[in-house]
């Protein structure tokens, strides 16, 4: 059994799993469904080290290797420790008190004595006041966690589980790809992070070919590529649309794709195109230096309902029937505390309906749409769809 450690986005980070695990058409089996991670039988070998680096919202994969009623040294005896005689090693945790993760330290020190071991003790950080009881493995591992050692210990239903990390996520990629792409713009910009988890959702195969129509600098094309698509983008912004080509250009000498791209400068409502799938961030009218009044609030979203139901029209024309889109839908707040929002008649009424998500699996709780917000919060909230069309 693993533990399936859940990015902050934990509802997506799910849905991203399990549309994952699905395209695939692995054998699995939900053993426990929770806000924070996932615990997971497998049928089947499966490579794990590939499934976290596929995924943008799974943090962590643990290996669950003992469970008890409570905490004391049995632990030790099952616990293949495979590690050099110098290494760094953090003990995680969920729902744990902290006089048992003292007796959990204690004993691991007292182990680590008797076979001479150098093993260096590193505590979770704290988050400003906030006590942080999960380790950053980028802070002690520098992603190889073959030279160090995470416990994870989490209590469930008053039964402690221990697990051992065997793959950790890493940002060191999508900081390698922001840092270093030639052009960016950041009002035009959506995270790798995110781009990842929306190609993800769309449970495409291999080889097909994926439309971003609002491509900006470029980021869902070069996650689609990553993931062996071949990939189409469009802007009608000359500007963008040579900034995104730019940065594909690059992508292509430093990750050696062998999937095909193109970008095209042009109207996105009106251009045709072959393609199996739609993901895309749109256009979310002007910058907002404030929270706008309800009356500018609304003439955006009537703006913005115009360009949308015309993209899905578009869309509905091109696309096959049962093609997957995923996209965002914006919601703006007024400063008097009032919602603003895009009607979902926009794609309802252009043959593209909600995807049922919960047939995918009925042992977990899934949703679509998906809130979801920057880390540093906007003045736009964003709800994430997964459509299908009729």
């Amino acid at each position: 059994m693993y533990l399936f450690l859940l990015g902050r986005d934990y509802k997506l980070s799910k849905l991203e799993l399990i549309v994952y695990l699905k395209t695939l058409e692995v054998k699995y089996s939900i053993i426990s469904d929770h806000d924070k991670y996932l615990f997971i039988n497998f049928f089947q070998k499966i490579n794990l080290n590939k499934v976290i680096t596929d995924l943008g919202g799974t943090t962590r994969i643990a290996k669950i290797f003992h469970k008890s009623e409570k905490i004391d040294s049995n632990f030790i005896n099952y616990l293949d420790l495979d590690t050099p005689k110098k290494f760094n090693y953090s003990v995680s945790s969920i729902d744990i008190e902290e006089k048992n993760i003292e007796s959990i330290l204690i004993i691991l020190k007292e182990y680590y004595k008797s076979i001479k071991s150098k093993a260096v003790y590193k505590k979770p950080r704290k988050f400003k006041k906030e006590r942080l009881t999960i380790v950053n493995p980028d802070n002690y591992f520098s992603w190889k966690l073959d030279e160090g050692f995470e416990l994870f210990v989490i209590k469930e239903k008053n039964i402690y589980y221990f697990a051992k990390t065997v793959f950790s996520s890493s940002s060191k990629e999508n900081r390698f790809k922001d840092t270093n792409r030639p052009l960016k713009k950041n009002l035009h910009t959506t995270s790798f992070r995110l781009a990842r988890i929306m190609v993800n959702l769309l449970g495409l195969e291999k080889n097909k070919t994926i439309l971003d129509p609002f491509c900006g600098t470029g980021t869902f094309l070069i996650e689609g590529l990553i993931r062996n698509y071949n990939v189409i983008g469009v802007d009608k912004n000359t500007e963008m649309a040579e900034i995104s080509l730019r940065n594909l250009n690059w992508a292509q000498k430093e990750f050696k794709f062998n999937n095909t791209y193109k970008v095209i400068t042009g109207n996105s409502t009106k251009i045709k195109f072959k393609a199996d799938a739609c993901v895309f961030e749109p256009f979310m009218g002007p910058f907002l230096d404030n929270l706008p009044n309800t009356f500018r609030a609304q003439k955006i979203v009537s703006n913005l309902s115009v360009l949308y139901s015309d993209l899905f029209e578009n869309l509905n024309s091109n696309l096959k029937r049962n093609s997957v889109v995923v996209f965002i839908l914006p919601e703006f707040r007024t400063f008097d505390n009032k919602i603003v929002n895009v009607s979902e008649n926009v794609f309802l009424k252009n043959n593209f309906k909600k995807l049922d998500v919960q047939s995918l699996d009925g042992d977990i709780k899934l949703e679509n749409p998906i809130f979801y917000t920057t880390p540093n919060g906007s003045k736009i909230n964003r709800y994430i769809y997964i459509l299908k069309r009729n």
